[in-house]
């Protein structure tokens, strides 16, 4: 059940932190307020509250919900700053953090009355719950491997900036195509679970004139016996995003930027899932709606899952750097 009367806090008015609000408005949501030093906003927005920071807002205890969509080595500190007030659901953006200090204290937020939910909003993308779906019914039997792939050039993510000053280029924003590209560490945890062992090679080449990896290898082995590998670039020139599932029944196919499921079984016969009619902020409407629905929605990602996906990050950085296998538990 949605309530449109909940008085929300949007913290960081970016890309992300701007189609939250503007989807929010298209939910019903008007009593939004922002935390920003932007001083300029879409015309068709209402004139909300903005405040520059936390000690600026009068009525911080009225909030109800929140979203935290501010730079990623800002999050630890503006959760500490809603968990001062009366929010009882805090959306955090993905990744949770650029590192893993000061996050235990986050774990026991919900013995407190506050839902931290973290945004991988690719658990609203309709390919994916197919694939979870078939997964979950053993279409293709036991799994064997999980082979994800993905890549971008990083200077057409956002054309009108320079690539070169922005978060992605940075380590001490937390750039970097590992903790850019989370997303593909974080599903194949929810689809083939914990993690026993990893492994990882990155690259840091001076094509793109940043001081963060640009490519990573990772090798994973799960606590099902499944291995799963992720490639991460930021130079292919047509956006790649796939996945590919062998069992001993057959293979699934996801394709992101196709929009389709492929599933080929054993005697070869295959069938596909068409998704080109779902637009890519149909996935961000769809979890803002399961965030600010009183229901609980097993898609959304918990904070306990985003620190895992996290963990497995800094643990394939790790390896890399050492050039070591890196055992569970990965950080005790």
């Amino acid at each position: 059940m949605l309530n449109i009367q909940d008085n929300i806090l949007v913290v960081g008015i970016g890309s992300i932190g701007s189609r939250h609000v503007s989807n929010l408005l298209s939910l019903g949501y008007d009593r939004i307020t922002l935390v920003t030093k932007r001083k300029e906003f879409p015309s068709h927005w209402p004139d909300f509250p903005v405040f520059p920071d936390f000690k600026s807002i009068p009525n911080i205890s009225e909030f109800t919900h929140a979203f935290v969509c501010s730079p990623t080595a800002s999050h630890v500190g503006h959760l500490q700053e809603l968990l001062k007030t009366n929010v009882s659901k805090i959306y955090l953006e993905k990744p949770i953090s650029h590192n893993l200090d000061d996050l235990e204290q986050f774990k026991t937020a919900a013995h407190k009355g506050v839902q931290i939910l973290v945004g991988f909003d690719l658990h609203f993308d309709p390919g994916l719950t197919r694939v979870r779906k078939l997964l979950n019914d053993k279409v293709i039997g036991k799994v064997y491997s999980a082979n994800a792939f993905v890549g971008q050039y990083l200077p057409d993510w956002r054309p009108h900036e320079d690539h070169r000053k922005g978060m992605s280029a940075s380590l001490q924003r937390g750039g970097g195509v590992m903790l850019d590209l989370i997303h593909e560490f974080d599903y194949l945890i929810w689809l083939l679970g914990s993690v026993q062992s990893v492994s990882a090679i990155y690259q840091e080449n001076p094509e793109l004139e940043i001081e963060t990896e640009d490519v990573a290898d990772v090798l994973i082995k799960f606590k099902s016996g499944a291995t799963g590998t992720i490639h991460l670039d930021y130079h292919q020139r047509v956006l790649i995003r796939n996945c590919v599932f062998t069992g001993a029944l057959g293979t699934i196919k996801w394709d992101l930027a196709a929009r389709t499921v492929t599933l080929t079984q054993a005697d070869k016969t295959e069938e596909v899932f068409d998704f080109s009619n779902f637009e890519r902020n149909d996935r961000y409407l769809e979890i803002a709606k399961a965030f600010m629905n009183a229901d609980s929605d097993d898609r959304i990602c918990t904070f306990e899952h985003g620190l895992e996906s996290l963990q497995l990050v800094m643990a394939s950085k790790i390896s890399s750097q050492s050039n070591t296998i890196l055992k569970s538990p990965l950080f005790k």
